[in-house]
């Protein structure tokens, strides 16, 4: 039962990490729209990046056992992923 709640734990925490870098990529691709002038695009983007942080808001709290670093690390890459949007969306 232990062997499986470990699997469960880091099977978790991969689909974390994935889902960080997919909301940076979509971070990053409304960077590129705005700057080529498609801002529906890059709403659109925007979006995606926001609804995956909530999700990762979510998830993050449910993943018990990790270590402290892995926290910290998950917690400075979620607030990363935080400002990057909201930087984007102030106007210039």
């Amino acid at each position: 039962m232990l062997d499986l709640q470990v699997e469960t734990e880091e099977a978790r925490l991969d689909f974390i990490r994935t889902d960080l870098g997919v909301c940076f990529t979509f971070a990053d691709i409304v960077g590129t729209e705005y700057k080529m002038g498609n801002r529906e695009h890059a709403e659109r983007a925007l979006a995606e990046a926001e609804k995956g942080y909530s999700a990762l808001l979510r998830l993050i709290p449910q993943a018990k056992g990790l270590q402290r670093e892995t926290q910290n690390e998950l917690r400075t890459k979620l607030k990363q992923l935080r400002e990057r949007p909201d930087r984007l969306k102030r106007p210039r």
